[in-house]
């Protein structure tokens, strides 16, 4: 994705928990688990942010590959979250920017898969962090919010 261009997303609220992303050419549908007060019929959308997280990756890193022509057969990449306390991360030495509550904590273990030097490992290491999902994430967004009445 270049700099100029933009994505653009409508979600709409089918029922119960349940919404609807339409996006230029796809439609998805989710719900929360049922603990949540959801009916558990389709992915939450935590879940869709973590497979968005190791599907950007996986694209990346196939696509630098392929142009390095590395020996890359596949990319398997898995992903857990967890809200933490603050104070717990920040005691391990992370920064959070926040003095307390809770943040989130996103695991993320990458297996390439293919006939790669340790140097080629290396460079694979270094590019799977320009994900855009990823900068995204890590606090390279803001947010511009504005409302409308549905009469």
């Amino acid at each position: 994705m270049t700099e100029s261009e933009s994505v653009k997303v409508k979600v709409k609220h089918l029922s119960n928990l349940q919404n609807q992303i339409i996006t230029e050419k796809h439609t998805l549908i989710t719900d929360e688990p049922e603990d949540s007060g959801g009916e558990g019929l389709a992915v939450n959308p935590v879940e869709l942010v973590l497979g968005a997280e190791g599907a950007c990756t996986i694209s990346v890193l196939m696509m630098f590959a392929k142009r390095m022509k590395y020996d890359l057969q596949g990319v398997e990449v898995n992903l857990t979250h967890k809200r933490v306390r603050a104070e717990e991360i920040k005691e391990s030495g992370i920064e959070t920017g926040n003095e307390r509550g809770y943040v989130h904590k996103i695991e993320k273990n990458i297996k390439l898969i293919g006939n790669l030097d340790e140097d080629q490992l290396e460079e694979l290491q270094r590019v799977s962090k320009r994900c855009p999902v990823h900068n995204m994430i890590e606090n390279r967004s803001y947010f511009e919010i504005s409302f409308d009445r549905g009469d």
